[in-house]
This record gives C-alpha cells, structure tokens and sequence, in this order.
C-alpha cells in the first residue's frame, strides 16, 4: 500500500533534481550568484560607496590643507627672522653680503625648508591615519530603511518601514525550525533591497 504524502512535502533540488534531504549546496550557491549579480545592477551601493569615500577623502583633505597652511605661516615667520633674510629675498637670493654669512643665512633656510617638509609629511602621514574612523563616521550618517514587511501588523498600507542606523544587529533564526533552513538550502536567504538615505 502507498504511503500518504504529507502536505508539507519538500520539492526537489530546483538545479539537480536531488531529494530535499539530505541538503543540496546548488539551489543556495546560485541564490547567492544571483544576488551577488542584482547587487551589482543595484546603483545604490555605488551611490553610497562614493558619498562616503568623497566626504571622507573632503574631509582628510581640507584638514590636511589646513594644518599645511599653519605650518608654512609658521615657516614664513622663521624666515623673516632671520638676520638680512629681507635683503636675501629682495636681491633674490643674491644679496650683497660676506661669503661667510651668505653661507650661514642659506644654511639656515635649507634647515627651515627640511623642517617643514618634514612637518608637512607627519600630518599628511597622521591625517591618513584618521581614514578608518572618517569612513566609520560618514557610514554611520547613512540611513538605511526597509520597506515594511507584507502581511502581518503595522503595514499599515506599506508606510510602516524600519529604519537601520549604522550596524544592523544579527537576527535570530533558532526558532525557525529545520524545514525552514531547509527552504534556503542551509544558507541566509538576501534581505529586501535597501534604498540608501543620506542625511541632510
């Protein structure tokens, strides 16, 4: 006698046409090939990868411009203290004055040229150093909202959405039973497209 099937049947490999169990990789690896490729279409990403990487590398820079700006006024100050450095640059460079102390006054603004190159070059080193919390900071302006899920309460006509700031916690799916990790072929199925928001 024929065994009864239950309602609950499980389909077949949609790839392979293997039995559900046990699990077959093929449906999950092409759900995640296909996601990967609409991940690609979706111009979403890139909006926000540039946004960020922009308001990153804007930031960096007007910094570093600034801290080049206090450092060669600092520098201009040095010069012009220095004994005849007003005569050197009116004669520009070639003023009239003893081989001896002509000789000191270029060693002097050689020295002062070193030390300012080498200012310029340890904030631009320390200003690079801030990139990893620049793009967490910026990350973290951006609002993620999901459109509300169908069925179920609060969809109230589909205006009910749930915002995500900055890190989406972990969900989780310990209760969801084996039939239901069955369905993604043991792996996470994508979450809904997410429309990106900058705030203003």
């Amino acid at each position: 006698m024929t065994a009864l099937l239950s309602a609950n049947i499980e389909a077949s490999c949609a790839i392979c046409g293997a039995p559900p169990y046990p699990e077959c990789p093929h449906e999950g690896e092409r759900l995640q090939l296909a996601f990967d490729q609409a991940l690609a279409r979706w111009t979403g990403m890139q909006l926000l990868r540039d946004w960020v990487l922009n308001q990153s590398r804007n930031k960096i820079l007007t910094t570093f411009s600034s801290l080049r700006a206090t450092r060669h006024t600092s520098h201009l100050a040095y010069l012009s203290s220095l004994p005849c450095y007003t005569l050197y640059t009116r004669y520009a460079g070639s003023p009239p004055l003893p081989p001896t102390q002509l000789a000191t006054l270029h060693a002097q603004i050689q020295h002062a040229n070193t030390l300012l190159q080498q200012g310029v070059d340890e904030d631009w080193r320390r200003c690079c150093l801030e990139y990893p919390k620049v793009l967490d900071f910026y990350f973290g302006m951006v609002e993620v909202r999901f459109p509300a899920e169908v069925g179920g309460e609060g969809t109230g006509g589909g205006r009910e959405q749930r915002r995500v700031k900055g890190r989406r916690k972990s969900v989780d799916a310990s209760g969801r039973g084996k039939k239901e990790r069955r369905r993604s072929r043991g792996r996470t199925p994508p979450v809904a497209p997410m429309v990106v928001h900058r705030r203003r």
